[in-house]
Parts: structure tokens; sequence; C-alpha cells
């Protein structure tokens, strides 16, 4: 506070930060604070908070010495309250000038009355000094006050710059609104790219991870918003963009944690020494190991899993993925010299279940079956396994299969992986080559064409419902292994039942990749992703299974439950693949596909669970689609069957039109045969024409369950 401060106050009975009462120009009178004094206009400046905000305002002497009574008498006492030269008592004197009256009063001035006045004079002084605390704390208010003011000031023309950016850039960018609303939202975040220091791999039963893929070029044409974010190595946001009644915009956070975070900037080498390598050990430690990536269309699965998509190629560079990357840490594992001396062979296998199909991705595609055994072992029937003994062999064989592996095109990829690819990496002991240890890595089919699989054709119902139920029963059996649940639903699905012995046993580890796209675009089919990896790790931090991990109830007429998941402490209990045929079953049995049957009934048990708005029909739905494609399989074996029979049946009327021509030819013995020969076609037409119409009606009724599933409210998966 300057000198003249000091003096206004002395003169005019107020201070810096003292209050004072004003006059709206409403007629409201209320409380103000002096901030300011103006001895050339003699005026005072005031300031108030009202609605949150500080105002203020200049103010005359005449308006303050009306409302308040200190301020009046002040004035009064200093300047006489007396009138001269026309000049009211509240007016400065004219040109310095000095009443007749006051002239007259000073010159009558006694030396007692010099003496009152210089005492007088002293006081206001005196108090200024003794009010000297309080004039230092108004002091620190106003600064408070002036720094509030400057920083809503720069705050306002940020905003106000904000919205001529927004203006200019509306037309461009339909979304430009939430993607400032989400890069607000991080500015307030402390986000740390890339793999935080100190990060190491995990190394529990079950590990579940996510990545983030970068925005594609489709998706920054498009000016898609990325609404995920990852601040650390465990947490993922995912930022809901969404309308409220009223049209405003706003954003719903969705928050996640797992085992690690992948954000775009982590490349695969740094992904796969996170997720796979822990899970080389286990291999040759007599384990079995499961790493697959999961997630929609386009999200990243196979560029992490196979490589990188060169310019104008279909296939990737296999050298760039976790199945060479995992292949290579094999063969550096088996030289060192504690493995070395167990002389374990390397072999690969590498297969595609297409459509509950099973396809040899190593033999030209051929189709392969699923079977079980006397001893309840499942086994791929006829699945190549070449041994390989260095990465350019597994890179070779990668790339031959990955040529003939089913794709498609779809809205988020021109190279669309429609098919479950699993490559296995085997390692095999002593000259029986006992299996010593598997580890299996997956590409997974898309997620996100089973949204509404019952509205399409039925090859993309069909596609769809086998992926989703697939993708399902995969989640339940990892979420078995989690909580060493007394039974796996393994025979849901094809992809579980191939690889039912990586979910039972003590040494078993699985890594999941669950593939995230960051645009706006594809927000629910992310979000829906990331759901299904954190009901997976829900499990693993521990508490007690959920009523769907318990087998429903055998239903009347059915067969009771087959034990089939006794622990195994190692592979020396795992039968060698080359059991006699004596052991396999020709197709599966009505026991087999009871189970099956039994299997499918808990996930949906698990479903409703979670989801009580589940779709009634999809049950059913999902019970159609397995009968169709059961019955398409027994109509193709009959069809192949009847085929050769055709054939065995024309060499054998070949025979017997030479018999005519020889000597001893008998006419009754001619007509015996050849009348053998018609019924056998016959009655061989009979069934495979019985079989046709049965399957024909499992495709109307599927056909029907459809048309109830797209109509009926409820989600679906």
């Amino acid at each position: 506070i300057s000198s003249g401060d000091i003096e206004m106050a002395s003169k005019w009975g107020m201070q810096i930060g003292g209050q004072v009462d004003i006059k709206r120009s409403d007629g409201r009178v209320h409380p103000a604070v002096v901030s300011g004094f103006n001895e050339a206009t003699r005026s005072v400046t005031v300031e108030w908070f009202e609605n949150q905000e500080t105002k203020g305002k200049e103010l005359d002497l005449q308006h303050l010495a009306a409302l308040n009574t200190v301020v009046y008498n002040a004035l009064h006492n200093k300047e006489g309250g007396r009138k001269a030269g026309g000049h009211s008592m509240l007016s400065p004197p004219v040109d310095g000038g000095v009443p007749a009256r006051r002239q007259t009063v000073q010159s009558r001035e006694t030396p007692r009355d010099k003496e009152n006045e210089r005492v007088k004079a002293a006081r206001p002084s005196a108090k200024i000094k003794e009010g000297k605390g309080k004039e230092d704390k108004a002091f620190n208010n106003i600064q408070e006050i002036a720094q509030k003011r400057e920083q809503r000031r720069a705050q306002q023309e940020k905003q106000a710059a904000k919205r001529e950016v927004a203006k200019a850039n509306k037309g461009a960018n339909p979304n430009f609104e939430f993607q400032e609303m989400v890069n607000d939202f991080r500015d307030g975040q402390v986000i740390h790219p890339g793999i935080p220091p100190g990060m190491t791999p995990s190394d529990r039963k079950i590990t579940v991870c996510v990545r983030k893929r970068p925005l594609g070029r489709k998706e920054v044409e498009a000016c898609d918003v990325d609404v995920t974010t990852i601040p650390d190595g465990e947490n993922m946001l995912l930022h809901e963009c969404k309308l409220k009644v009223d049209l405003t915009k706003y954003l719903e956070h969705h928050e996640f944690r797992f085992d690690h975070s992948f954000d775009d900037t982590v490349p695969n080498a740094e992904v796969y020494k996170y997720t796979a390598q822990p899970l080389v050990r286990t291999i040759f430690d007599k384990g079995m190991a499961t790493c697959f990536a999961y997630g929609q269309t386009g999200s990243g699965k196979t560029f992490t899993m196979m490589g990188v998509f060169k310019e104008g190629a279909r296939t990737p560079d296999s050298s760039s993925g976790i199945y060479a990357m995992a292949a290579a840490d094999v063969f550096r594992y088996n030289e060192l010299p504690v493995h070395k001396a167990k002389g374990l062979t390397v072999s690969v296998s590498f297969f595609e279940i297409y459509g509950g199909k099973v396809f040899d991705l190593m033999n030209n595609r051929k189709r392969l079956r699923v079977l079980e055994d006397g001893k309840q072992q499942v086994n791929v029937v006829g699945l190549s396994e070449k041994v390989v003994t260095c990465l350019p062999d597994v890179l070779r064989e990668l790339q031959a299969g990955t040529e003939v592996r089913a794709s498609g095109t779809t809205s988020a990829n021109e190279n669309s992986s429609r098919s479950h690819a699993v490559f296995q990496i085997l390692l095999r002991e002593g000259k029986k080559k006992r299996l010593h240890g598997k580890f299996s890595l997956i590409d997974l089919a898309g997620n996100e064409r089973g949204a509404d699989t019952a509205s399409a054709s039925r090859q993309v119902r069909m596609e769809g419902a086998e992926i989703n139920k697939s993708l399902l029963a995969l989640k339940e059996c990892i979420r078995a292994l989690s909580m060493k649940s007394k039974h796996t639903p393994y025979r849901a699905s094809k992809l579980t039942q191939v690889l039912r012995d990586s979910f039972i046993g003590a040494n078993a580890r699985t890594c999941m990749i669950a593939m995230v796209s960051p645009g706006l675009s594809s927000c629910e089919n992310s979000l829906n992703t990331l759901r299904y990896a954190d009901r997976v790790k829900e499990l693993k931090k521990g508490g007690k299974a959920p009523r769907a991990s318990a087998r429903p109830p055998v239903q009347p007429g059915e067969p009771d439950m087959v034990p089939t998941e006794s622990p195994m402490a190692n592979l020396d209990e795992v039968e060698d693949d080359d059991s006699s045929d004596a052991n396999w079953l020709t197709e599966p049995s009505p026991l087999e596909s009871s189970l099956a049957r039994q299997d499918l009934k808990m996930l949906h048990e698990s479903l409703k669970i979670k989801d009580q708005d589940q779709n009634p029909n999809l049950f059913s739905f999902d019970v159609a689609v397995a009968e169709v494609l059961e019955q398409g399989e027994k109509v193709e074996a009959e069809h192949a069957a009847c085929l050769q029979f055709e054939r065995d049946m024309l060499l054998e009327e070949d025979r017997l039109l030479e018999d005519i021509n020889s000597v001893d030819y008998d006419v009754e013995d001619y007509a015996r045969r050849l009348q053998e020969i018609v019924q056998a076609k016959i009655e061989k037409l009979n069934a495979l024409q019985e079989s046709v119409t049965d399957f024909r009606a499992h495709l109307r009724q599927e056909e029907e369950i459809a048309k109830k599933v797209s109509s009926s409210p409820g989600v679906r998966y």
C-alpha cells in the first residue's frame, strides 16, 4: 500500500481491504471491499463476490458518503462541512481556493486550538500504525483476488481460442468435440508411454495382457478418435462417447487392470518378452503352454502372432511374429547343456479350425477328424508333424500354411482371418518319440462378426456362431483351469477339444493377449474384448467359483458324466500318438455327443449369471448350428461312402458282364447276382436320401431359430 493510499484512507475514512456499503443499479445495498483510491477523480474502487465470480466497480465519494456514516463524518470533518463559492460541503474547493468562512475561523484560532488541531492530525496516523497488520492481510487478499482474476482471464482466453479452432475444424472433423474431451481428460492424467521401468514378466499360471494398436490409415482419413488410454504398464482406460437426453455430449470412462498393458509404441519383440517367452521354459519342464491372441478383426492379432504384412502382400513376414520368436527360443533352450543331454527333438504342426472343422495347413488343407481314443485322450487324426532343426525350417512351414489359411474381406480388414490358426511346437524324447512338452500358439478369428450372426446369410451365421461358441468355451476352460474346477467344458467346441491337454494338469500355463482397436468406431467391440479379458482376470484373483462353474444336472434320459479330468503330474501319463487303431472311435458316439451338449449348456448357464437379459433363443440357436454341422459331417461321410460303393459295384457289374460271354454261362446266377447288386445300390441310396432329408430339416430348423434370435431382445455374447 502506497503512502498516497494511506493518506487517502485517513482523509476519506476508509482503508484498503475495509468494507463499505454500496448501492447497485437495481436498488440492492450490500457490502464491498475497498481495493483502491483515485484522488484526481475523488472516487473509490470496490470489489465483491457474486455467483462464484469477483466483480468490481468505481464509485464517487458522494455515493459512499450517502450510505456510510464513517465516510460522511470523515469528509465533513476534513472539509468543515461548509459551503463556499457555491460549492457543497462534500465538493472539493475550486482552483485551490479556501472558502471565506474557513479563513475567518483560522484567523480566530488560539494557541490552545492549534495544539488541539495538532493532536487530531496525529490521531489518524496512529490508527493506521495500529492497523498495519490488518492492512497487510488486506493487501494479501487483494493480491490473491488479482491472481485468481488473471488466471480466470487466461483460462477464458484459452477456451475462446479452442472455440475458434473448433469452429474451423467442425466441418472437417465431426468427432472434434469428442477428441477435445478425450484430450482434456488425458491432460489431467499422468501417462508413462511404453514399458514402465521395473516391469517384469508374470510368472502366474494364467497371464492376461492387453495390447493397443495405433490408428490405421483409413481411421485417420475418417477423422476417427483414439478413445483408449494406457497410463502405465497395467491399467487401461476406454472412453465411451455418449449423448444425454438433451443431446449433451459426455464421456463414460471404463477402467480395466491386467497383468500387462502395452500401448501402440511397444514393438512385437517387447510384447513377446512379457507374454510368450516365459512359457518356453514350461515345455522343457514337461508342461503344456498356450498363448493366444483375442480381439476383433483388424485389431492386430495376426500382426502380433505371425508378423508384419508387407506392402501389397496377402501373407505376413513370419520372422517378426511371436510364432517365430518362440521357435527361436525353443532352439536356443534346446542347445543349453541341461537340455541337450536329454536328446529332445523339435517338431511342429500347423492346422486351422474353420466352421467347426479341422484342416491341416501343412498338407494342402486336408480335412482332419478330432476323436477320443479308448483312454479318453483327444487326438487330431492324421495331423502332419514335421521335425525341424532350425528357424528357417519353421518359417518355411509357417509361410506355406499361412498362404492356404481361410481368410476373407471385412469392413475392418482386407485380409481378415476367419479361422483359428493353431501352431504347435512339440518336444519329443527317446526312440519312441514320447511327448515331452507342447507349446500351442493360437491366432484366433475375429470376434465382432458374432454380434449379428443370426441376421446374416447362413454361411456367415454358421461361421460367426462357431467363432463365438469356441471363444466362449475357451474362456470357460481358462476359468476352470484358474479355479481348479473338477470339470473343464472342453467338449463345447473343436478349439477347446484339441487344446484339452493344455487345460488340465499341474504344469499347464496360459497367456492371453487381448488386442484392442483404439478408434471410436470400434469402441463397442473393444469394450467387449476388454470385458472378455477382464472376466478371465477376475477369476485369477481368487474367490469362490460362480454357480456356472458347476456341472449342470443330468437331464432325464441322458447318460451320466464320464470323469476325464484326472490331474496329471507330468506328461509321462500321456499316451503316444501311435496308438492302435482298435482304440480309436470311428465316429462320435452318442455318449460323446451328449457330453458335448452338456458342456454347451454349461456355457450358456454362465452367460445367464452374468447377463440377465440374455437372448432366450441363443442356446437353441447354438444347438441347431451344432446339429447342422454334425448332420452335415454325417451326410458328407455317407455320400463319400456311397461313391466308393458305386465304384465297387461298377467293378462287380463289369465282372458280371464278362461272365455272360463265358462258355459255362449260368443265366440264373447272373439274374441273382444282378438283383443283389441293384438291391444293395437301392438300399445305399435310400439311406443317403434319408440322411439328406434329415439334414435339410435341420437346415430349416436353424433358419427358423435364427429369425427368432434376430427378432428377440437381449444380448448375444
